[in-house]
């Protein structure tokens, strides 16, 4: 085989290869907190685990309103026990 050969694309057949991206998903965009490549459909960068946006991050309650609702069943509870 020669050197020419292997330059030709025209040669290569997409079957031989399943798990390659298509070139339509390789566009990339950097991550706003470490600047390393990610795919532009990603919601979490996989270098820093951080995710892109606020949409796609998971819902958190503030602790205060966590420790508020835990106190008030208690004492309900503890007012039907009586």
């Amino acid at each position: 085989m020669r050197f020419q050969d292997l330059d030709d694309e025209d040669d290569l057949d997409d079957s031989e290869y399943p798990d390659a991206p298509d070139d339509d998903d390789d566009e990339t965009i950097s991550c706003p907190y470490c600047f390393r490549p990610v795919y532009e459909g990603a919601e979490q960068c996989p270098s820093c685990r951080r995710y892109l946006s606020r949409e796609d991050a998971p819902t958190r309650h503030p602790w205060w309103i966590v420790v508020g609702v835990l106190l008030c069943l208690i004492v309900v509870l503890g007012w039907i026990v009586r």
